[in-house]
């Protein structure tokens, strides 16, 4: 059961965090700023921010961040990312549940 609700999380949580970060966030940050490039380096650091409770690797979330930011401005659409950031979440707990 906690491997289905797992699975369930990591696809809730890739959809809510790309909506709220690479959706609504990079446009607030890109109409105050004038700069989608600037936006989606704040939104990065936002994200990584937000995940400041994994500090040895929060870095890494920015970066991770910052390469979703690229995506969905590459692609014109959120949903290419919130199905990547659901899959890696997903595989993420995958191999920590079967380790």
């Amino acid at each position: 059961f906690e491997l289905v609700v797992w699975l369930g999380l990591s696809a809730t949580g890739g959809f809510c965090e790309e909506l709220t970060f690479r959706g609504y966030l990079t446009r607030q940050f890109s109409a105050w700023t004038g700069s989608r490039v600037f936006a989606i380096v704040l939104q990065g650091v936002a994200f990584g921010l937000a995940h400041g409770y994994y500090q040895k690797v929060m870095v890494v979330i920015m970066v991770q961040g910052w390469l979703l930011g690229l995506f969905a401005y590459w692609r014109k659409s959120l949903r290419p990312g919130m199905l990547a950031h659901g899959l890696q979440d997903a595989i993420g707990g995958l191999v920590a549940f079967f380790s």
